[in-house]
């Protein structure tokens, strides 16, 4: 079964949302995120981005689907829907058997599970991911979703070319501090 990553943004108590939004504005974060989903070696290629139906609907509508990339969106209340950019399916199983068998095996380059917390976890439980691209915020905004899966002891912190020459670099913005860090999944730890 193929791999994922995992992008998330998370604040200094794991907290990733409040009432089905991010509780932050980080226009950093928000270019990070398309820049890095979007983001192919393969121009022949396109990434996908997985989510669930709480996450696909706190998208503004103008802005479904995320552009340039082809949205899983997995809901068992939504009905199955299949068209070039936009694809409902019933389970993360049934998404990844989708995503593992052509056309899109040969066409995916990169898998982004982009949330929210169920969807992490149940990736992160079924061990199909292999980095963790995390914008870190130094700040705790009492959200209502946290995520409580990410066990750094089986990670390993690795460079993010995509920020900076360190991975250690901090940004402010709006008077928040945070930073990009990726992390890769250590099997066998």
């Amino acid at each position: 079964m193929r791999k994922m990553n995992l992008i998330v943004a998370m604040d200094a108590e794991g907290g990733i949302g409040k009432n089905g939004v991010l509780p932050w504005r980080i226009k950093k974060d928000m270019q990070y995120f398309a820049s890095v989903t979007k983001n192919v070696s393969d121009q022949s290629k396109r990434n996908a981005v997985l989510m669930g139906r709480k996450c696909w609907e706190s998208i503004p509508v103008t802005r479904r689907p995320l552009a340039g990339r082809l949205n899983i969106v997995l809901s068992r209340q939504l009905p199955a829907q299949k068209s070039d950019d936009y694809i409902v399916v019933n389970s993360l199983e049934a998404a990844m058997k989708l995503l593992s068998e052509p056309p899109f095996v040969d066409s995916i380059e990169t898998i982004w599970n982009i949330g929210g917390a169920e969807i992490y976890d149940l990736a992160l439980r079924e061990n199909l991911v292999d980095e963790i691209h995390l914008t870190r915020i130094f700040k705790n905004f009492e959200a209502d979703v946290h995520l409580k899966s990410l066990d750094f002891s089986k990670m390993e912190k690795v460079q993010n070319a995509e920020v900076s020459s360190e991975n250690s670099e901090i940004f402010e913005e709006n008077g928040l501090k945070f930073e990009f860090c990726k992390w890769k999944v250590v099997e066998n730890h």
